[in-house]
């Protein structure tokens, strides 16, 4: 279903019990109610009939066909129902007569009002509705968004094969076993034949072409070899008028080139000469002493700079400690004014000591005075026992005292005199520590100073030969000291000079061989490498010895290659005379086969959908019926979770309904009324969504408690409920009036006089009200 669809309006004339009754439908949950045969399910049955019954189902229609459709004493009846689909309108028309055949129109109303006509007759209105509703047969309607009386729990209480079925016949995969039907044995056997016969010609007109390709690329490739061999043959006969002229030409211009490479190689080492001079001057031993002066120095350096943090580390401790006996917080870490601050504490604290003493000694003479006169030595008065007694025990108290502050002053002078003296000890320690650092640091930087002036030369020198090929390796050894650097400069020079000496004994014989001077050497070099590249030598590469050996070669190759051209020659007029027969028995196949081409094609197209795509068990058939299970199960378990049921289902290849409850297994037949009645519409809800392809816009429940007890009836009403949250337009016919307290919209129906009146709640207090 690709757009929503909802009722917007029934009209009834002349239709079962309704003389002339027209019906506005809102949206929200609609109730029709009334007792058992005023006409209710007559509303739903008109419906269904105008929408989807065809001309074929039309005559056992509700049993009694259309006789049994029209009111008692009428002979002709009209159905009207307006529906809205994705926004447009359509309205649909039925007139059922007695005497002759049913006609039927469905109009689009367009936004003016107007009526155009999109269909005329019955089967072509029934077909448009399925395109519109986009199902593939219009019993889709009955499984899913219509129940007719007595219908709700049908699908669930039928077997798994029927149920099967009915999914299949809904999906429309019955006519494909009726389309496979259509392709009889005989035509295909005859096709066949025409195919086999086909393949054959085909298969060979392939290995026909495979072998004319493969003679096509033959003479392609020996005209190639051909063309490449004569090529060959011109160029060694060319080779070997040069090996001629350019052996004479060669074996002196070796000894030249000799002779030129010593002279540049001479002249190479000449330019080294006054820098080895000044690296042989440089003495390496006094570079390695003061490189290890500062290497020494400065870890002992490192040591005792290491040795004063720890120093400085337990001088510190010492301060916070002075801090915890004195209870003050001491922040100063100069080590002098911090011996000076505790050695003024203490002699505060030796004068607070002596004043302690001096005043429990005054205390003490004021105790012994007490105890032996009757007068106060303070005030002179007389003393009676209970004010001397007062007196004693105020003195006892402050000696008391006096003893407890004199025993921790005396405690405290004893820490701190401790702390003074290990702070004085330290304090020299780092004195001590602090003239050998400045001793060795003076000791390092006469040796790092002497090292650079040292060092400075050697980069000076380095510099001046870091383009020289000759001493390169030398200068990549990137030594920070320069030591070893300037061990291998003195090392190569050693060999430089000792090949220069060598290089220009070896020039000597070699100018002597050719009877010339060094002037003119470079001068006849470039005349014989001129000569030697007109005739087409490279002296970079060639010698006298490679050159006779090339030549001797080339005569070699130019017999081969004489013989194997002429053995082309003769292949190839072979492979031209077969392929002019095969060419001419392709065209004859390829003629053949076009006339076959068409059948086979044919035949291919029909077998393959035969028997692979159409069918119940085709391709196409497997593909919807697993989707539709997976669909089905998806669409019900989200539902039942909407409805707050505790049970989920799954549905297996035959359509089994297995139903899974928080304890495991539940046999379907074990659900309770409530939870078999929404099973019921969860499944009636995914059939749609799965046959239509979305949610459907309305949904239709026929007498839907009827044989339910109170609790069923609750049950129901309460899923309803939740169901019409979910879908905009849900109607409901029964005779239950429970119905009214949950209805958006409420329809009474009633008979009066064998005439059936539908009227809308909000219209009856109307009239109650003008009354």
């Amino acid at each position: 279903m690709s757009e929503t669809i909802l009722l917007r309006r029934i009209r009834l004339k002349n239709i079962l019990s309704h003389e002339n009754t027209e019906i506005h439908l809102p949206i929200g949950l609609i109730a029709f109610v009334g007792p058992n045969g005023a006409g209710k399910s007559s509303i739903i049955d008109a419906v269904v009939y105008a929408l989807f019954v065809t001309p074929s189902a039309a005559k056992g229609y509700r049993g009694e066909g259309k006789r049994g459709l029209i009111r008692s004493g009428a002979s002709e009846g009209v159905i009207e129902v307006e529906i809205s689909i994705g926004g447009k309108t359509y309205l649909v028309q039925r007139y059922v007569s007695v005497n002759r055949p049913d006609v039927a129109f469905i109009y689009e109303i367009t936004s003016d009002g107007n009526k155009k006509v999109i269909a005329t007759g019955v089967q072509n209105v029934v077909s448009i509705i399925e395109k519109l509703l986009s199902i593939p047969s219009t019993e889709a309607v009955r499984f899913s968004i219509i129940s007719r009386q007595n219908e709700l729990t049908r699908f669930i209480e039928e077997t798994e094969a029927k149920r099967k079925e009915i999914v299949l016949k809904l999906l429309g995969l019955d006519e494909l076993e009726k389309a496979k039907e259509l392709f009889t044995r005989e035509v295909l056997k005859d096709i066949e034949k025409a195919k086999d016969n086909y393949e054959d010609k085909k298969r060979l007109l392939f290995e026909s072409y495979k072998k004319l390709e493969s003679i096509k690329s033959n003479i392609n490739l020996l005209n190639e070899k051909a063309r490449k061999l004569e090529e060959a043959f011109s160029q060694l006969n060319r080779e070997v008028e040069t090996f001629e002229k350019a052996k004479d030409a060669l074996m002196r211009f070796e000894k030249i080139k000799k002779a030129r490479d010593l002279m540049i190689e001479i002249s190479r080492y000449h330019s080294l000469e006054s820098v080895c001079k000044k690296i042989a001057s440089i003495e390496l031993g006094k570079l390695i002493s003061q490189l290890e002066i500062y290497k020494n120095s400065k870890k002992e350096l490192d040591g005792i700079i290491k040795q004063l943090n720890e120093y400085k580390s337990r001088l510190d401790n010492l301060r916070q400690q002075a801090s915890g006996i004195l209870q003050v917080t001491i922040e100063e870490s100069d080590a002098e004014k911090l011996i000076s601050i505790i050695e003024d504490r203490l002699s505060e604290l030796k004068e607070l000591l002596q004043l302690k003493k001096a005043e429990m000694d005054l205390s003490e003479k004021s105790l012994q005075a007490i105890k032996t006169s009757s007068i106060c030595p303070v005030c002179r008065r007389p003393l009676d026992e209970e004010l001397k007694k007062i007196l004693l025990s105020d003195a006892h108290d402050r000696i008391e005292s006096s003893k407890r502050l004199i025993k921790e002053y005396i405690a405290t002078e004893s820490k701190l005199q401790e702390l003074l003296n290990s702070m004085k000890s330290l304090h020299e320690t780092i004195i001590r520590y602090g003239m050998k650092y400045e001793l060795l640091n003076q000791q390092m930087k006469k040796a790092l100073e002497e090292y650079n002036n040292s060092k400075q030369i050697i980069d000076k020198i380095i510099d001046e030969v870091k383009d020289s090929n000759e001493l390169q390796e030398c200068i990549e050894l990137n030594d920070f000291s320069s030591v070893k650097t300037l061990q291998c400069l003195q090392r190569k020079c050693i060999e430089y000079l000792n090949m220069l000496s060598d290089r220009a004994a070896q020039l000597q014989k070699i100018l002597s061989e050719l009877g010339i001077e060094s002037e003119v050497v470079i001068k006849e070099f470039n005349a014989l490498q001129h000569t030697l590249s007109n005739l087409g030598i490279d002296t970079e590469k060639a010698s006298f010895e490679e050159l006779e050996k090339r030549y001797r070669e080339s005569i070699k190759r130019f017999q081969m290659v004489r013989d194997e051209l002429n053995r082309i020659k003769g292949k190839l007029e072979e492979l031209e005379k077969s392929r002019t027969d095969l060419e001419k028995q392709v065209s004859e196949l390829e003629t053949e086969v076009k006339s076959l081409e068409k059948d086979a094609m044919i035949f291919n197209a029909l077998d393959v959908l035969a028997n692979n795509i159409l069918g119940k068990d085709g391709l196409i058939a497997k593909v919807l019926t697993k989707e539709a299970r997976r669909l089905m199960e998806m669409y019900t378990n989200n539902i039942l979770n909407e409805f707050g049921m505790d049970f989920r289902i799954s549905i297996d290849n035959e359509f089994n309904i297995e139903v899974q409850g928080p304890l495991g297994r539940i046999d379907l037949r074990g659900l309770s009324g409530g939870e078999s009645i929404a099973l019921a519409i969860a499944l009636r809800l995914a059939l749609a969504y799965t046959v239509f392809g979305r949610l459907p816009g309305f949904l239709m429940l026929d007498e839907p408690t009827q044989f339910l007890d109170e609790e069923r009836r609750r049950i129901l009403f309460d899923v309803i409920k939740k169901l019409s949250q979910r879908i905009p337009q849900v109607i409901v016919v029964t005779h239950d009036r429970d119905v009214i307290e949950i209805a958006d919209h409420i329809f009474y129906v009633n008979k009066e006089g064998g005439r059936s009146f539908v009227r809308e709640k909000s219209i009856i207090q109307k009239e109650i009200l003008e009354i």
